[in-house]
């Protein structure tokens, strides 16, 4: 596959979004980081690294003792990750094309594995979760950030408009062989698998349209909108309609964006397939009941 397999595309506004995307996320990233204890000299796999943007704070994390190898798809991405690498002198960041579908995984025994909306997108999840087994080490641990319920989505009051461009999100990454809230079938596709689901924390975004998160949503419409109008799942009427909700939402101080619901799973490769024989303090610690407010997101001043 090549940079027009990707769904939402590699073009120039895309990767705008992407990094005002990587802006608005790193204050979860790096608290995601610490919990699973990310520390200086570590070895760190990026699963879908996209443009570089998280390998490059995971690289200045583990620092010149530690390395972190980025796979990713997209030759351009790949192309503009090395580039950011040399100029920011991160000599223990190395970004590498690769399909993770086709490709063989590399088997350095990572300490841990960062993987961000990709699941989503896949077909089929066991080369993922196969290749993520042949790269960690045991006892290595995968902190995963992927939609649980995509239905979150929406701009409120009204936003009938929105609302139906959410569907249509929905419609094209399923039509495409993905699924949008793949996070419900992970962790118990990866305990089958013998692995240690060590927790799950629930990752909501809102903010209104001044914020950093009101102005991603935002983004997302008008540059997804185009997409979606090409696969003939949203109409030219259906984008005009969405601009005057958007303006609309501008001039009231009360109107919100809520994102996709983000679900943070963190599971250790554990050393044997039988899950019984796990320690029992270390099995199953769920965080399920922490919904707060995504970090550094406010709904307004």
């Amino acid at each position: 596959m090549g940079d027009s397999s990707y769904l939402l595309g590699t073009h120039t506004e895309e990767l705008d979004r992407l990094r005002f995307q990587h802006e608005l996320w790193l204050p979860a990233a790096r608290a995601a980081w610490q919990r699973a204890g990310l520390a200086p000299g570590m070895r760190v796999l990026d699963v879908g690294a996209g443009p570089g943007f998280a390998a490059m704070d995971l690289a200045r994390i583990v620092g010149p003792t530690g390395r972190v190898l980025g796979l990713e798809l997209s030759d351009a991405y790949v192309a503009a990750g090395q580039a950011m690498a040399r100029r920011e002198q991160l000599p223990q960041l190395e970004l590498r094309q690769h399909n993770l579908l086709r490709d063989p995984w590399p088997t350095e025994g990572f300490d841990r594995a960062w993987c961000r909306w990709v699941a989503m997108f896949l077909a089929d999840l066991d080369p993922l979760l196969a290749g993520l087994e042949r790269s960690l080490r045991l006892g290595g641990q995968l902190v995963l950030h992927e939609y649980v319920h995509w239905d979150t989505f929406g701009l409120h009051p009204g936003g009938r408009a929105i609302a139906r461009f959410g569907q249509a999100c929905q419609r094209s990454f399923r039509e495409a062989g993905g699924d949008p809230d793949v996070n419900r079938r992970l962790p118990s596709l990866l305990a089958a698998r013998g692995w240690r689901i060590d927790a799950m924390q629930p990752l909501p975004v809102a903010g209104d349209s001044r914020s950093m998160a009101g102005q991603w949503l935002q983004r997302f419409v008008e540059v997804y909108g185009v997409r979606l109008q090409e696969l003939g799942l949203w109409s030219s009427s259906d984008a005009a309609e969405a601009r005057e909700e958007i303006a609309a939402a501008a001039d009231d101080p009360g109107s919100f964006w809520v994102g996709p619901t983000l679900l943070e799973l963190r599971a250790s490769r554990a050393a044997c397939l039988d899950t019984a024989a796990l320690p029992e303090e270390t099995s199953n610690q769920l965080d399920v009941g922490s919904a707060q407010q995504h970090p550094g997101i406010e709904l307004g001043e």
